[in-house]
Protein backbone atom coordinates (compact mmCIF):
# COMPACT_ATOMS: atom_id res chain seq x y z
CA UNK A 1 0.00 0.00 0.00
CA UNK A 2 2.96 2.10 0.93
CA UNK A 3 4.22 1.43 -2.46
CA UNK A 4 1.12 2.04 -4.32
CA UNK A 5 0.44 5.38 -2.62
CA UNK A 6 3.57 7.09 -3.95
CA UNK A 7 3.23 5.50 -7.21
CA UNK A 8 -0.33 6.50 -7.66
CA UNK A 9 -0.21 10.03 -6.26
CA UNK A 10 2.60 10.75 -7.54
CA UNK A 11 3.78 12.13 -4.48
CA UNK A 12 7.21 13.35 -3.40
CA UNK A 13 9.37 11.16 -0.90
CA UNK A 14 10.48 12.57 1.74
CA UNK A 15 14.62 12.99 2.29
CA UNK A 16 16.10 10.10 3.92
CA UNK A 17 16.56 9.67 7.27
CA UNK A 18 20.39 8.58 7.29
CA UNK A 19 21.61 11.50 4.84
CA UNK A 20 22.90 9.06 2.90
CA UNK A 21 20.87 7.10 0.74
CA UNK A 22 21.08 4.05 2.74
CA UNK A 23 19.23 3.80 6.12
CA UNK A 24 20.15 0.90 8.41
CA UNK A 25 17.48 -2.38 8.53
CA UNK A 26 16.19 -0.99 12.40
CA UNK A 27 15.25 2.72 11.32
CA UNK A 28 14.39 1.24 6.96
CA UNK A 29 10.29 1.27 8.34
CA UNK A 30 10.72 5.09 9.26
CA UNK A 31 12.29 6.03 6.54
CA UNK A 32 10.08 6.71 3.16
CA UNK A 33 12.46 7.17 0.59
CA UNK A 34 15.02 3.77 1.43
CA UNK A 35 11.74 1.98 1.78
CA UNK A 36 10.39 2.92 -1.64
CA UNK A 37 13.70 2.06 -3.09
CA UNK A 38 14.10 -1.06 -1.82
CA UNK A 39 10.31 -1.80 -2.92
CA UNK A 40 11.82 -0.85 -6.55
CA UNK A 41 14.85 -3.59 -5.42
CA UNK A 42 12.67 -6.03 -4.54
CA UNK A 43 10.76 -6.12 -8.11
CA UNK A 44 7.38 -4.36 -7.64
CA UNK A 45 6.32 -3.37 -10.59
CA UNK A 46 5.83 0.28 -11.63
CA UNK A 47 4.02 0.26 -14.62
CA UNK A 48 0.52 -1.05 -14.03
CA UNK A 49 0.16 2.03 -10.79
CA UNK A 50 1.54 4.69 -13.02
CA UNK A 51 -1.55 7.15 -13.64
CA UNK A 52 -2.68 6.98 -17.58
CA UNK A 53 -4.90 10.14 -17.69
CA UNK A 54 -6.28 10.83 -21.00
CA UNK A 55 -4.16 11.00 -23.75
CA UNK A 56 -5.63 15.09 -24.00
CA UNK A 57 -5.61 15.32 -20.38
CA UNK A 58 -1.91 14.37 -20.49
CA UNK A 59 -0.85 16.57 -22.56
CA UNK A 60 -2.42 19.35 -21.47
CA UNK A 61 -0.92 19.08 -18.48
CA UNK A 62 2.06 18.85 -20.52
CA UNK A 63 1.68 22.09 -22.11
CA UNK A 64 1.15 23.91 -18.63
CA UNK A 65 4.32 22.99 -18.00
CA UNK A 66 5.78 24.25 -20.88
CA UNK A 67 3.99 27.25 -20.40
CA UNK A 68 5.21 27.76 -16.51
CA UNK A 69 8.53 27.31 -18.26
CA UNK A 70 7.78 30.28 -20.55
CA UNK A 71 6.55 32.13 -18.08
CA UNK A 72 9.60 32.08 -15.48
CA UNK A 73 12.18 32.48 -18.59
CA UNK A 74 10.52 35.75 -19.49
CA UNK A 75 9.00 37.42 -16.95
CA UNK A 76 10.99 36.70 -13.47
CA UNK A 77 14.56 36.59 -12.66
CA UNK A 78 15.82 34.74 -9.32
CA UNK A 79 17.02 36.70 -5.65
CA UNK A 80 20.20 34.28 -5.83
CA UNK A 81 22.29 35.19 -8.73
CA UNK A 82 24.70 32.36 -8.67
CA UNK A 83 22.16 29.36 -8.32
CA UNK A 84 23.61 25.19 -8.83
CA UNK A 85 21.58 22.90 -10.16
CA UNK A 86 21.67 20.87 -6.74
CA UNK A 87 20.28 23.69 -5.33
CA UNK A 88 16.81 24.08 -8.33
CA UNK A 89 16.30 20.50 -7.79
CA UNK A 90 15.93 20.24 -3.86
CA UNK A 91 15.35 23.59 -2.50
CA UNK A 92 11.22 23.69 -2.31
CA UNK A 93 11.12 26.64 -3.95
CA UNK A 94 13.67 28.80 -5.50
CA UNK A 95 12.52 32.50 -5.10
CA UNK A 96 12.11 34.79 -7.70
CA UNK A 97 11.28 38.86 -8.79
CA UNK A 98 9.30 39.79 -11.08
CA UNK A 99 11.59 41.55 -14.53
CA UNK A 100 10.57 45.29 -15.13
CA UNK A 101 9.37 45.58 -18.30
CA UNK A 102 12.03 47.70 -19.43
CA UNK A 103 14.62 45.63 -17.61
CA UNK A 104 18.01 44.51 -20.07
CA UNK A 105 18.81 41.08 -20.88
CA UNK A 106 22.11 40.00 -22.04
CA UNK A 107 23.37 36.35 -23.15
CA UNK A 108 24.35 35.49 -19.78
CA UNK A 109 21.12 36.58 -18.32
CA UNK A 110 19.13 34.62 -20.78
CA UNK A 111 20.95 31.44 -20.64
CA UNK A 112 20.99 31.61 -16.87
CA UNK A 113 17.45 31.77 -17.09
CA UNK A 114 16.88 29.03 -19.45
CA UNK A 115 18.66 26.55 -17.35
CA UNK A 116 16.91 27.65 -14.56
CA UNK A 117 12.94 27.58 -16.18
CA UNK A 118 14.07 24.85 -17.52
CA UNK A 119 15.03 22.87 -14.66
CA UNK A 120 12.14 23.92 -12.75
CA UNK A 121 9.88 21.77 -15.15
CA UNK A 122 11.91 18.97 -15.64
CA UNK A 123 11.62 18.43 -11.31
CA UNK A 124 7.97 18.18 -11.78
CA UNK A 125 8.29 14.93 -13.58
CA UNK A 126 7.79 11.68 -10.86
CA UNK A 127 10.58 9.90 -12.54
CA UNK A 128 12.86 12.93 -11.35
CA UNK A 129 11.67 13.82 -8.26
CA UNK A 130 11.20 9.31 -7.02
CA UNK A 131 14.62 9.08 -8.23
CA UNK A 132 17.92 8.99 -5.96
CA UNK A 133 19.58 12.98 -5.30
CA UNK A 134 22.44 11.45 -7.40
CA UNK A 135 19.84 10.02 -10.15
CA UNK A 136 18.45 13.30 -10.35
CA UNK A 137 21.78 15.44 -10.66
CA UNK A 138 22.78 12.84 -13.12
CA UNK A 139 19.15 12.97 -15.26
CA UNK A 140 18.56 16.98 -15.09
CA UNK A 141 22.73 18.20 -15.63
CA UNK A 142 22.60 15.85 -18.91
CA UNK A 143 20.04 16.76 -20.71
CA UNK A 144 18.63 20.61 -19.38
CA UNK A 145 20.27 22.10 -22.26
CA UNK A 146 18.88 19.76 -24.19
CA UNK A 147 15.54 20.47 -23.13
CA UNK A 148 15.95 24.48 -22.90
CA UNK A 149 17.16 23.97 -26.55
CA UNK A 150 14.66 22.07 -28.20
CA UNK A 151 12.20 24.40 -26.40
CA UNK A 152 13.57 27.74 -28.14
CA UNK A 153 13.83 25.48 -31.69
CA UNK A 154 10.12 24.84 -31.46
CA UNK A 155 9.88 28.21 -30.42
CA UNK A 156 11.31 30.11 -33.82
CA UNK A 157 9.65 27.54 -35.49
CA UNK A 158 6.35 28.63 -35.04
CA UNK A 159 7.13 32.48 -35.23
CA UNK A 160 8.76 31.08 -38.50
CA UNK A 161 11.99 32.21 -37.39
CA UNK A 162 15.17 30.13 -39.34
CA UNK A 163 17.23 30.87 -36.43
CA UNK A 164 17.81 30.02 -32.72
CA UNK A 165 17.70 33.11 -30.83
CA UNK A 166 16.24 34.22 -27.19
CA UNK A 167 12.49 35.59 -26.48
CA UNK A 168 14.09 39.42 -27.36
CA UNK A 169 15.44 38.17 -30.63
CA UNK A 170 18.81 38.32 -29.67
CA UNK A 171 21.22 35.89 -30.17
CA UNK A 172 21.72 32.80 -29.01
CA UNK A 173 25.91 32.82 -29.16
CA UNK A 174 27.75 35.43 -27.80
CA UNK A 175 30.78 35.66 -29.93
CA UNK A 176 31.27 34.93 -33.95
CA UNK A 177 34.25 33.00 -34.90
CA UNK A 178 36.06 34.38 -38.36
CA UNK A 179 37.07 31.29 -39.64
CA UNK A 180 34.80 29.38 -42.01
CA UNK A 181 34.99 26.30 -40.26
CA UNK A 182 33.95 27.66 -36.72
CA UNK A 183 31.16 29.91 -38.93
CA UNK A 184 29.29 26.13 -39.29
CA UNK A 185 29.25 25.53 -36.17
CA UNK A 186 27.43 28.11 -35.52
CA UNK A 187 25.22 28.05 -38.40
CA UNK A 188 24.58 24.62 -36.98
CA UNK A 189 23.48 25.41 -33.83
CA UNK A 190 21.21 28.22 -34.65
CA UNK A 191 19.56 26.06 -37.60
CA UNK A 192 19.58 22.41 -37.61
CA UNK A 193 16.96 21.84 -35.06
CA UNK A 194 14.71 24.08 -36.88
CA UNK A 195 15.34 22.69 -40.37
CA UNK A 196 14.19 19.04 -38.42
CA UNK A 197 10.76 20.78 -37.25
CA UNK A 198 10.34 22.22 -40.87
CA UNK A 199 11.28 18.87 -42.50
CA UNK A 200 8.70 17.34 -40.30
CA UNK A 201 5.55 19.79 -39.97
CA UNK A 202 5.95 19.28 -36.09
CA UNK A 203 2.93 20.25 -34.08
CA UNK A 204 2.42 21.63 -30.96
CA UNK A 205 1.03 18.21 -29.37
CA UNK A 206 3.92 16.45 -30.74
CA UNK A 207 6.41 18.37 -30.05
CA UNK A 208 5.19 18.40 -26.12
CA UNK A 209 4.94 14.40 -25.95
CA UNK A 210 8.61 14.38 -27.62
CA UNK A 211 9.98 16.76 -25.00
CA UNK A 212 9.65 14.49 -21.93
CA UNK A 213 11.27 11.47 -23.84
CA UNK A 214 14.52 13.95 -24.74
CA UNK A 215 15.37 13.65 -20.87
CA UNK A 216 13.39 10.24 -19.74
CA UNK A 217 16.78 8.61 -20.79
CA UNK A 218 17.30 5.64 -19.08
CA UNK A 219 20.86 4.45 -20.82
CA UNK A 220 22.82 7.72 -19.03
CA UNK A 221 25.99 6.36 -17.47
CA UNK A 222 25.96 5.95 -13.40
CA UNK A 223 22.29 5.66 -12.85
CA UNK A 224 21.60 3.85 -9.72
CA UNK A 225 19.39 0.06 -10.68
CA UNK A 226 16.59 1.99 -9.53
CA UNK A 227 16.99 4.62 -11.39
CA UNK A 228 17.15 2.73 -14.48
CA UNK A 229 13.98 0.87 -13.27
CA UNK A 230 11.90 4.18 -12.64
CA UNK A 231 13.12 6.17 -15.63
CA UNK A 232 12.80 3.27 -18.09
CA UNK A 233 8.91 2.35 -16.96
CA UNK A 234 8.42 5.93 -17.47
CA UNK A 235 9.74 6.03 -21.39
CA UNK A 236 7.59 3.29 -21.83
CA UNK A 237 4.45 5.02 -20.79
CA UNK A 238 5.71 8.22 -22.67
CA UNK A 239 6.65 6.29 -25.61
CA UNK A 240 3.25 4.86 -25.94
CA UNK A 241 2.09 8.02 -25.25
CA UNK A 242 3.04 9.45 -28.25
CA UNK A 243 2.75 6.07 -30.28
CA UNK A 244 -0.95 6.23 -29.52
CA UNK A 245 -1.34 9.52 -30.54
CA UNK A 246 0.58 9.14 -33.76
CA UNK A 247 -2.21 6.03 -33.90
CA UNK A 248 -4.73 8.30 -33.34
CA UNK A 249 -4.26 10.78 -36.24
CA UNK A 250 -2.19 9.46 -38.79
CA UNK A 251 -4.22 6.19 -38.66
CA UNK A 252 -2.52 3.92 -40.98
CA UNK A 253 0.96 5.94 -41.10
CA UNK A 254 1.24 6.17 -37.24
CA UNK A 255 4.23 4.20 -37.25
CA UNK A 256 5.76 5.89 -39.12
CA UNK A 257 5.31 8.93 -37.65
CA UNK A 258 6.13 7.74 -34.62
CA UNK A 259 9.60 6.77 -36.41
CA UNK A 260 10.40 10.39 -37.70
CA UNK A 261 9.32 11.93 -34.54
CA UNK A 262 11.93 10.08 -32.63
CA UNK A 263 14.42 10.72 -34.87
CA UNK A 264 14.58 14.12 -33.65
CA UNK A 265 16.39 12.86 -30.25
CA UNK A 266 19.59 11.80 -32.61
CA UNK A 267 19.32 15.54 -33.82
CA UNK A 268 18.90 17.41 -30.90
CA UNK A 269 22.24 15.26 -29.29
CA UNK A 270 24.18 16.48 -32.48
CA UNK A 271 22.84 19.97 -31.45
CA UNK A 272 24.60 19.07 -28.32
CA UNK A 273 27.73 18.23 -29.46
CA UNK A 274 27.93 21.54 -31.29
CA UNK A 275 27.07 23.33 -28.88
CA UNK A 276 29.62 22.05 -26.30
CA UNK A 277 32.55 22.22 -29.27
CA UNK A 278 31.48 25.97 -29.88
CA UNK A 279 32.59 26.22 -25.77
CA UNK A 280 35.54 24.29 -26.07
CA UNK A 281 36.89 26.33 -29.26
CA UNK A 282 36.12 29.80 -27.00
CA UNK A 283 38.13 28.45 -24.30
CA UNK A 284 40.75 27.59 -26.69
CA UNK A 285 40.47 30.87 -28.27
CA UNK A 286 40.78 32.73 -24.69
CA UNK A 287 37.64 33.97 -25.13
CA UNK A 288 34.77 34.42 -21.99
CA UNK A 289 31.88 33.91 -22.58
CA UNK A 290 30.54 34.51 -19.04
CA UNK A 291 28.91 31.34 -18.41
CA UNK A 292 27.05 30.79 -15.59
CA UNK A 293 27.93 28.29 -13.35
CA UNK A 294 24.86 26.36 -13.48
CA UNK A 295 24.89 26.51 -17.20
CA UNK A 296 29.06 24.87 -17.10
CA UNK A 297 27.44 22.04 -15.26
CA UNK A 298 25.67 20.76 -18.83
CA UNK A 299 28.59 21.23 -20.67
CA UNK A 300 31.63 19.21 -20.96
CA UNK A 301 34.12 22.28 -20.56
CA UNK A 302 37.94 21.89 -20.83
Amino acid sequence: MFFRRHVVKESPLKPCLSGNEVCPPDTLAGCQFCRFHKCLQSGMTLEPLIPKPPLNDFIENLSKLDSYRYQILCNYYPIDPDLNVATVLFFKKVMYTEREPESQMNFTSWIYMSALATIEVMKKFPFVYLAKPGDQLILTRSSFMNVSSFCAAFRAYSSNQEVLSFPDGSDVLPYEFVSSRYEEIGNRIRRRLISKFVDLKINKDEFLLLLVLIFCNPALPNLSETGQILVSTYQNVYSSALFQYCSQKYEKCGPIRYTELLSVISVIGKHAEDVNNYFVISQLHGIDCFIPSIVEEGINLL
